[in-house]
């Protein structure tokens, strides 16, 4: 038997972790999304391997009808991909759109209940916003490619194993540039994060107090702790800003060498008569490819830290405020009890 609290629900009946319940709901768009992803990452092999068939199988044979069908079939692929990239931006803003509706009420349910214990803010909102503002944005994109790397280093060893060996260590060392990025930037982020935070929270008081606040003649001393706290933010935001320029700009030198340097490679391998022309100019663009989506990663990284953290306290704040079920439950009457209540009579004395 199951025992029931004092609002009459048991504990086996209680409402799942809203955050938890609308990605859930999101299940089917997320496997949507991975099957785009596969689609648009198989069909960007359209432009290496059209220009290997012009290399090397148009320039030698002089064929113009060769040429007019492999240009309409690279045509008909790069329109497939913009289609299905479309779908997706389209899928994205639906998922973030979908999530706005079904948090949006909870997490202000949620800063209204931390609210009555002293800890009124409207940070929940601000983080649903964030966080939907990274779906949405060109900061996911990056994330979505990544995990097709190794599919680009798969084709550059099938087409000879130096330059998949030169490919793997290339995606290596931006990957290794990522982690240092994530450990560079990380505890930086997070605290101009919370010094922003603050001088919002300090603005926003001192806004809604502000006939209190003019009254006691506080504004100018309450300006001066704003301008310290904001101080504070601009540093930090500062320091990790150029920590991860330094990095981008690193894997940016490395991407450009390393293609160049597969490009140098090929042409090693054409004079060796172990490749071909179009081999080599196909592995570069290919080797081009897999580097870029780690590249953008770590342009982009610190929206995605800004994402993830506004993620964990949005979720921090729904399961510190659960929704309450403020219904009054009656006690259910047994069907033997008949017992009439006693009418009521005016009295005239």
């Amino acid at each position: 038997m199951t025992q029931t609290n004092s609002t009459g629900t048991s504990p086996s009946t209680r409402s799942p972790h809203p955050l938890a319940a609308a990605l859930r709901g999101c299940r089917q768009a997320f496997w949507a999304l991975f099957v785009f992803s596969i689609g648009i990452n198989v069909l960007l092999l359209a432009s290496p391997l059209y220009m290997m068939q012009v290399y090397d199988r148009v320039l030698a044979s002089r064929s113009i009808d060769t040429l007019l069908l492999l240009t309409l079939i690279m045509l008909f692929a790069f329109l497939v991909m913009a289609g299905l990239e479309f779908v997706r931006t389209r899928l994205m803003v639906r998922i973030s759109t979908w999530l706005d509706r079904c948090l949006g009420g909870e997490v202000l349910a949620a800063s209204i209940s931390a609210g009555r214990r002293g800890a009124a803010d409207a940070q929940g909102l601000r983080d649903l916003a964030s966080f939907r503002g990274f779906l949405t944005g060109p900061g996911l994109f990056p994330v979505l490619d990544a995990p097709w790397v190794p599919l680009f280093i798969t084709v550059n060893f099938l087409l000879h194993p130096l330059l998949g060996a030169l490919s793997a260590a290339g995606a290596a060392i931006l990957f290794a540039l990522a982690l240092i990025n994530e450990i560079a930037t990380r505890r930086p982020l997070q605290e101009a994060g919370n010094a922003v935070r603050s001088a919002q929270l300090q603005a926003e008081m001192s806004v809604r107090n502000a006939e209190v606040i003019e009254a006691m003649g506080m504004a100018p001393a309450l300006v001066n702790r704003w301008r310290l706290a904001n101080d504070t933010a601009t540093r930090l935001q500062a320091r990790s800003s150029d920590r991860a320029a330094l990095i981008s700009a690193v894997s940016r030198c490395a991407r450009v060498s390393l293609q160049s340097l597969s490009l140098g490679a090929g042409a090693y391998l054409v004079i060796k008569h172990e490749a071909t022309a179009g081999i080599m100019i196909g592995a570069s663009i290919i080797m081009g490819r897999a580097l870029a989506p780690v590249e953008q990663a770590i342009g982009s990284w610190r929206g995605l830290v800004t994402a993830r953290g506004a993620f964990h306290r949005m979720r921090a704040v729904l399961a510190a405020n659960p929704p309450a079920d403020d219904r009054t439950r009656l006690r259910r009457r047994s069907a033997g009890s008949t017992q009439k209540l006693p009418r009521s009579r005016p009295s005239f004395s």
